[in-house]
């Protein structure tokens, strides 16, 4: 039997499509057809984290176990995809060293070294955490408005799906999946992926009409919508993508900066020393409520880490050292600054009053006859 999906891939390759010395005819019942990619769109939609998180560890866990296996071996079936997400490993070890080094150590030093081992190692880890988070996080802050206006989310995924040659270990699953983005390339965007998509509408179009109407395009131009929406669409593609990488790399140093302050220095990580210290906090707030006293809350991890954030942010901008407190507020400001040039450079169009000025001001009059030699 026969499925087709999509797309035909006139690249399939099947263990019953190859033939090694006697050539046997091949039928097409056995012949599968696979879609060649879909669009998570009402995943991300309906499941907008687990749907991060489920790619994530997809890729995170092939890197370290099956893609390994297939490059040293070198299998056929080995591709750069592959290759890239293999980086993500060295990354993460990375940041673990350095959380781990000083940390892991100090039990080694003597008294005073260990101490300060401490808080340098406890320093160094948060840096990692405020690093990762104003990474990822600041990006959010410059490709949401531009989803919520225009309808354009430049980290749209889809699930690809290649249809491999068979190895000595894989005989029987011909098929792995690879995630990317529609707009992962800026110059072979996937836009076939749009055409036809029941997700924006019956319609061929129907998702560049509905990105142009909340551009403001007319009725009328929207009469071949992707010819005219696409290089708009591109122009917010490349602004996004351009603005929200700047940033990000602002609020990580911002980041790590918060975390060299000295607040960290008392705040307590240790999961089971924080467990440990609620249950004494526990017993002595029993002991003083018999008494007819009352003691403070106990802070949880939260709150705790709240207030030592909020903390090392004012002392990062209001330091005892002058140049300390200088380059604070100097970085911070450039994090926030780019962060609201983004927006304002992403969310306004400035090209559709150029061109109507440019249209205005025409030397050639329309009215006229023209003849092209």
């Amino acid at each position: 039997m026969v499925y087709k999906l999509g797309v035909q891939n006139q690249n399939i390759n099947s263990i019953n499509t190859l033939s090694f010395g006697k050539k046997d005819k091949v039928k097409d019942e056995d012949i599968k057809w696979v879609n060649d990619a879909h669009l998570l769109c009402e995943e991300k939609k309906k499941h907008p984290i687990t749907t991060a998180v489920k790619i994530q560890t997809d890729k995170l866990t092939k890197s370290v176990t099956e893609y390994p296996k297939k490059g040293f071996k070198g299998s056929k079936n080995a591709n750069f995809y592959e290759f890239l997400s293999m980086g993500m490993v060295p990354y993460l070890i990375g940041s673990g060293t350095m959380m781990a080094v000083f940390n892991l150590a100090s039990k080694f030093f003597d008294t005073p070294a260990a101490v300060n081992a401490s808080k340098l190692g406890k320093k160094m880890g948060i840096g990692v955490v405020l690093y990762g988070l104003g990474k990822t996080l600041s990006k959010k802050l410059i490709e949401t408005p531009v989803n919520l206006k225009y309808g354009i989310d430049v980290n749209l995924p889809y699930d690809k799906k290649n249809n491999e040659l068979p190895d000595d270990d894989n005989k029987d699953d011909l098929v792995s999946h690879e995630y990317h983005k529609a707009y992962e390339s800026v110059d072979f965007p996937r836009w076939d992926q749009f055409y036809d998509n029941e997700f924006y509408g019956p319609d061929r179009n129907s998702y560049y009409v509905k990105v142009g109407k909340k551009m403001g395009i007319n009725d009328v131009d929207l009469e071949y919508a992707d010819q005219k929406v696409k290089p708009k669409i591109l122009d917010k593609v490349v602004k996004t993508k351009l603005f929200s990488t700047l940033s990000s790399y602002l609020w990580a140093a911002t980041g790590v900066g918060i975390a060299m302050q000295k607040p960290w220095e008392n705040f307590v990580v240790n999961p089971v020393k924080r467990v440990k210290n609620c249950k004494n906090h526990i017993k002595t707030a029993k002991i003083a409520k018999e008494q007819g006293r009352n003691i403070a809350k106990y802070d949880n991890f939260a709150k705790d880490f709240g207030k030592k954030f909020v903390e090392s942010t004012k002392q990062f901008v209001k330091n005892d050292s002058k140049s300390a407190s200088i380059a604070g507020r100097v970085l911070l400001g450039s994090a926030i600054g780019m962060t609201l040039l983004g927006n304002f450079s992403t969310l306004f169009d400035f090209n559709n009053k150029g061109a109507k000025a440019q249209a205005s001001t025409s030397l050639i009059d329309e009215s006229k006859e023209k003849v092209v030699c």
